[in-house]
C-alpha cells in the first residue's frame, strides 16, 4: 500500500511538470505542445537536471516575452530550447534582445570606432552585439565562442558580412585556468600569431568586448598587466564590458568588495561608464534567489557599459617593471586584513620604523591600512622602498619568490 501511494503521488507530481512545462512553451511560441511531443523531445538524460532548475525558476521565465516579442518564431524556440539544456550557474552571459544589443553598440561605437586595430568579442553567443557593431561601421570583429549551439547564426553572419567576422573556438572568459599550463601556453600563444607588438606607452593594440558575470576575468588582467604576461605581452589593450553594478561597485567603492583588488585595479586602470543595460537582455538568468539582506539587491537588475584602459604610464610612474611586482606583493600582504595596524606590521619587517612613520606621516600606534586613501597607499610604499633597510628585508625575499613562479610565462 505503501508503494501504491508512492507512485500516485510521483505521477501527480510529473503531471504538474507537463502542466508547467507546456505553460513556458505557451509563453515563448503562444502554441500549446502535445504530451506525445513532450515525451520525445524529453527523454530520461542529464538535461532533465537542468530542466528542474526551470521548472523552480518558473516565475522568472514567465516575463521572458518582454525580452522575445520582437524576435521571430524560429529563432525564439531555439532560445527557449537551447536555455532549457544550459547550465545556468556556469554558462556565460549572451544576449537574447535586439533592443538591448543596439543599446550596447550605440554606447561604445564612437570610442571603438577611434581605434579599430584588432577587435575582439568574447561569447558573442547568437552574434545579435556582433552585428550592430558591424553596421555601425566596425571594419572587422574577431569573435571567441566556444558553445556549438551558436554557430549556426555565426556562420551565418559570415555570409552577409564577408571577410569581416572571423570565429575562432575558444573560452576567452577562461583563459586564465589555462595560462600557467605550460602544455596549454603554446596554443594561448597561437591564437595572437598575426597580431602587430606595440610598447606598453604607445596606442592600444587590441579592443576586447564582453559580458561578466563575475570579476574572475578582470583579476586575471590585472594580474596580467603587473606580470606581462599572456594578453599583455604585446602591448595594452581596451576592454568595453558589461558587468553587473555590484561587480563595478566593488572594483571602484573602497570598502564594498576585497580591499586589494580595489587598490590595484584604481592604480592600474583609467576607466569610464558609458550607461546601463537591462540585465535580462542576457541569459541565462541567475537561478539562485538573492538572500534578504543582500546589499547590491536593488542595482543588481541592470549592467553597467564601461570602458578600462589599462595607464599608458603605469610603469614610469614606478620607476621599474619589477616595482609593480613588489608593490602588488605589497598590498596583498598587508591589504589582506584591512584593519591591520600599519606601525606593528611593517615594524615585523623593517624594525624601527615605527619612529619614522610617526615623525614623517604622523601616524600613530592605532593608524589602520584602511584609513589610508589611494595616493596615501601609493606614498607609503614609495617611502617604504625607500628605507635602507628594504633591499635586506624579508619582504623583498617573498616578492622575488613569487617572481621566479611566474618567470616561465613572462615573455613566453
Amino acid at each position: 500500500i505503501l508503494l501504491y501511494d508512492k507512485l500516485i503521488i510521483l505521477s501527480i507530481f510529473m503531471l504538474r511538470i507537463i502542466k508547467l512545462y507546456n505553460s513556458v512553451i505557451f509563453y515563448f511560441t503562444k502554441k500549446y505542445i502535445s504530451y506525445s511531443s513532450l515525451q520525445s523531445y524529453y527523454t530520461i538524460s542529464s538535461n532533465n537536471i537542468n530542466y528542474l532548475n526551470i521548472v523552480k525558476n518558473y516565475n522568472q521565465i514567465s516575463v521572458f516575452p518582454k525580452y522575445l516579442k520582437n524576435i521571430g518564431f524560429i529563432f525564439r524556440w531555439k532560445i527557449i530550447r537551447r536555455y532549457l539544456k544550459l547550465s545556468i550557474n556556469n554558462s556565460d552571459p549572451f544576449l537574447i534582445n535586439n533592443k538591448v544589443s543596439n543599446k550596447f553598440a550605440t554606447l561604445i561605437k564612437d570610442d571603438l570606432l577611434l581605434n579599430m586595430s584588432y577587435v575582439v568579442e568574447l561569447n558573442p553567443g547568437y552574434g545579435l552585439l556582433t552585428k550592430d557593431l558591424l553596421q555601425a561601421g566596425i571594419n572587422c570583429i574577431h569573435l571567441y565562442e566556444n558553445r556549438n549551439m551558436f554557430y549556426s547564426e555565426l556562420y551565418n553572419l559570415q555570409k552577409i558580412f564577408p571577410n569581416r567576422v572571423i570565429i575562432t573556438k575558444a573560452n576567452f572568459l577562461k583563459i586564465s585556468k589555462l595560462l600557467y599550463i605550460p602544455d596549454k601556453l603554446k596554443y594561448f600563444n597561437e591564437l595572437f600569431n598575426n597580431v602587430s607588438k606595440r610598447k606598453w606607452e604607445e596606442e592600444t593594440y587590441m579592443q576586447i568586448i564582453g559580458t561578466l558575470n563575475n570579476s574572475h576575468f578582470i583579476r586575471h588582467i590585472i594580474l596580467s598587466i603587473i606580470f606581462q604576461t599572456g594578453i599583455m605581452i604585446n602591448g595594452r589593450i581596451i576592454f568595453y564590458f558589461a558587468l553587473p553594478a555590484s561587480i563595478w561597485h566593488k572594483l571602484t567603492c573602497q570598502g564594498k568588495g576585497s580591499f586589494s583588488t580595489y587598490i590595484m585595479f584604481n592604480t592600474l586602470f583609467n576607466y569610464k561608464i558609458f550607461g546601463t543595460l537591462d540585465k535580462k537582455g542576457f541569459l541565462p538568468w541567475p537561478s539562485k534567489k538573492l538572500k534578504k539582506n543582500y546589499k547590491f539587491r536593488e542595482i543588481d537588475t541592470f549592467f553597467y557599459v564601461v570602458k578600462l584602459e589599462p595607464k599608458s604610464d603605469i610603469f614610469t610612474l614606478f620607476g621599474e617593471k619589477e616595482q609593480i611586482i613588489n608593490f602588488w606583493h605589497f598590498i596583498r600582504h598587508n591589504f589582506y586584513k584591512p584593519s591591520s595596524k600599519i606601525i606593528p606590521t611593517l615594524e615585523k619587517v623593517v624594525p624601527g620604523c615605527g619612529i619614522r612613520l610617526i615623525k614623517e606621516k604622523n601616524y600613530n600606534i592605532f593608524t589602520e591600512f584602511r584609513q589610508l586613501n589611494m595616493n596615501e597607499i601609493f606614498d607609503l610604499y614609495m617611502d617604504f622602498k625607500s628605507w635602507p633597510e628594504y633591499n635586506q628585508s624579508s619582504f623583498l625575499s617573498s616578492a622575488n619568490d613569487i617572481k621566479i613562479y611566474f618567470d616561465p610565462y613572462i615573455d613566453s
